[in-house]
């Protein structure tokens, strides 16, 4: 044992001055790095999601060039990394990386078309994704259940699908919460996720999550209530958790406030 120097941390890739600066760099050549194993692209990006960590311009841009080769990596890999991204405390860090360099688009494309504001006639529509991304966080800041949070991923999913111009009305989504009930265990087969009572939640999630909003547009009646309470069952907080993160207009909570009385 060498008692001069027993205890001391070697660093040679200075990695202390990267973490204190919070950046996620490799420590060799980022393109050797992420064409030894692409999954280390993804990886990357959990970590910064995980930690609110930088990814280096460098190790970024060899993403973006990487990003093709994930085609390689087996489904169940790709996908442990992005639940953990899901899983992390503000996972729209994660999602808007994996959107900027390109990765987004191989796994996920569903989730890619929900991207972009169109316009027409002078009415426009908000963008879907990062709306998505907005309710994904704020489902994080409430609840940990990865199923849950897949809810709000996909809520909205089947927008893009259901979207049409009305002249004088504007832009519609009609539909589109049974669409993407539909689309769920799809998705969950596509990704190799769990078809058993997971894949049930979230389906459940998103073809109701409307539900308690149109309530909060029209008088509340006691029988709307009661169906409403029926078909979400046991996952009732579930799904008020689910509408509260989506809400954003003055109504919010109306209904759960409605039914404390109830």
């Amino acid at each position: 044992m060498n008692k001069e120097d027993y205890g001391k941390l070697i660093d040679p890739f200075g990695g202390i001055k990267d973490l204190k600066k919070k950046i996620i760099k490799t420590p060799l050549d980022p393109l050797q790095t992420f064409s030894d194993d692409p999954l280390r692209m993804m990886r990357a990006i959990r970590f910064a999601s995980q930690l609110n960590f930088n990814i280096e311009e460098k190790t970024f841009r060899a993403i973006k060039d990487n990003a093709y080769r994930i085609n390689i990596i087996s489904q169940e890999r790709i996908t442990e990394e992005l639940n953990k991204i899901i899983a992390s405390p503000k996972p729209s860090i994660g999602f808007d990386l994996l959107f900027q360099s390109g990765l987004l688009h191989i796994i996920f494309p569903q989730m890619v078309d929900l991207a972009g504001a169109e316009n027409k006639d002078g009415i426009g529509h908000k963008d879907n994704f990062y709306h998505t991304l907005q309710v994904l966080d704020n489902v994080a800041k409430t609840s940990d259940d990865l199923w849950l949070r897949w809810s709000a991923v996909l809520h909205d999913i089947a927008k893009p699908a259901t979207k049409n111009f009305e002249p004088g009305h504007g832009w519609t989504f009609h539909g589109h919460e049974v669409v993407g009930g539909r689309m769920v265990s799809k998705i969950f087969a596509k990704l190799k996720l769990p078809q058993n009572e997971k894949m049930r939640f979230v389906r459940k999630m998103v073809e109701l999550h409307l539900r308690p909003i149109s309530l909060t547009k029209e008088n509340i009646t006691d029988s709307a209530i009661r169906r409403l309470l029926f078909d979400a069952g046991e996952e009732f907080e579930s799904l008020m958790i689910l509408c509260d993160a989506d809400i954003t207009s003055k109504n919010k909570l109306k209904v759960k406030k409605y039914l404390e009385n109830f």
